[in-house]
């Protein structure tokens, strides 16, 4: 990926929205639902909640699936210390810019178990 964090943005949101696009029309029932999308080097692992908000965390081609995870911080991390802080004004356009939620974020994901 690009050394740019913005490019590297640019091109995730692109990807994603091909991705689903394509779930879509191969849906019975028109359903963009991705969860995840693997390849030989890694996989992309993706949830959006039902408000609209994208989490995604890509890794190594041998760990599991992490939707369960992301809902997690979705539900208890992103609700917590985003949606519930009356002091942080989130556009859902912008990346979270929030540092007690990317501590939060980060010590969730090392407690998980590495495969």
């Amino acid at each position: 990926m690009s050394d740019d964090p913005e490019e590297e943005r640019r091109l995730m949101f692109g990807m994603l929205f091909s991705l689903k696009e394509v779930v879509a029309r191969f849906s019975p029932t028109g359903s963009d639902n991705l969860h995840v999308m693997k390849t030989s080097n890694f996989i992309l692992h993706h949830f959006q909640s039902l408000t609209g908000f994208v989490f995604v965390i890509n890794t190594k081609a041998d760990v599991p699936d992490l939707y369960a995870n992301l809902q997690h911080i979705y539900s208890n991390i992103f609700i917590e210390y985003v949606a519930k802080n009356p002091l942080y004004h989130f556009n859902g356009e912008d990346p979270i810019d929030n540092p007690l939620f990317a501590t939060k974020v980060e010590e969730y994901l090392m407690s998980l178990p590495v495969p």
